[in-house]
C-alpha cells in the first residue's frame, strides 16, 4: 500500500483551491464587464472547517442590480472617441427611457455626479472644464487594454 503524505496532499489541495478562486475572480470580472447579471458560482469546498468560517470560500451572492453609474458608463461607451456633455448623456437616457425608481428621468445633477465618479475611476477624462452656463466636456479614455 502506497503511503500518502498528508501535508503534501493538503498543499496540493490548497494550491488547486487558490487557482480555482483566481479563475472565479476573473469570471466575475468578465461577467461584470459584459453587463449581464452574473450567476453565483457554487463551491464544493465547505465554508466551515473545524468550526472556523473560511471567509475566502463563502459565496456572496451578487445582486446584478444596475446603478446610474453603470447606465452612464454604458452610454459613454457608445460615444466612442467623441466629446460629450451631461446634456448629451441626458438626451440618450431619455431616448432609451432610463428612469429612476419613481419613474422620473434622472436630473442632470445626478448624471453629472455619475460622470464625476467615472472620471475618478479613470474611465473618462474631462477635456474641457466648464463654468457657469458652459458645460464640462468629457471623452472616453482609450481602453485598448480592456479584456472585455
Amino acid at each position: 500500500m502506497a503511503t500518502i503524505d498528508i501535508e503534501e496532499l493538503r498543499k496540493e489541495i490548497d494550491a488547486e483551491e487558490k487557482s480555482l478562486n483566481e479563475k472565479k475572480a476573473v469570471l466575475r470580472y468578465l461577467e461584470s464587464k459584459s453587463g449581464k447579471p452574473p450567476n453565483p458560482i457554487k463551491s464544493s469546498a465547505p465554508a466551515i472547517s473545524g468550526g472556523v468560517i473560511q471567509i475566502d470560500q463563502l459565496i456572496v451572492p451578487e445582486t446584478g442590480r444596475r446603478t446610474l453609474v453603470d447606465d452612464v458608463d454604458d452610454i459613454t461607451k457608445r460615444f466612442g472617441s467623441q466629446e460629450f456633455t451631461v446634456v448629451h448623456v441626458d438626451v440618450v437616457m431619455q431616448q432609451q427611457g432610463i428612469k429612476d425608481k419613481s419613474g422620473e428621468f434622472f436630473p442632470r445633477s445626478r448624471i453629472s455626479t455619475a460622470l464625476s465618479k467615472l472620471e475618478d475611476d479613470g474611465l473618462i477624462v474631462r477635456t474641457f472644464k466648464g463654468a457657469g452656463n458652459v458645460p464640462h466636456r468629457f471623452k472616453r479614455k482609450d481602453d485598448d487594454h480592456d479584456l472585455a
